[in-house]
């Protein structure tokens, strides 16, 4: 575990998710938050929920969270494709805004 300048860790458990996301596709979208000391980046949410809708639904409405989505497409010449989108969420509704 390497540790960024800020201090914060990355966990084990969401470098695993992540990477089930890109190469297993075992999830749709995760959702990560800080441990409660603030020191740790944690896996909060995985799911398969296909909606974009569903996953702005987990976005806290007054809380700062990470999180990653399989966003997929179809193009007009080579059919579907996948991006994964990386989001910092900051409401300004946060108490403390961390991200």
């Amino acid at each position: 575990m390497s540790r960024s300048r800020s201090g914060v860790t990355v966990n084990d458990e969401s470098l695993t998710a992540f990477n089930d996301l890109k190469l297993k596709k075992s999830y749709k979208y995760i959702v990560f938050s800080l441990n409660d000391t603030k020191t740790e980046i944690v896996v909060s949410k995985t799911s398969n929920d296909q909606s974009y809708d569903d996953f702005l639904g987990d976005l806290p409405e007054n809380d700062c969270r990470y999180a990653v989505y399989d966003f997929e497409y179809d193009t007009s010449d080579s059919g579907k494709r996948s991006k994964i989108v990386f989001f910092t969420w900051s409401p300004d509704t946060a108490p403390i805004r961390v991200c």
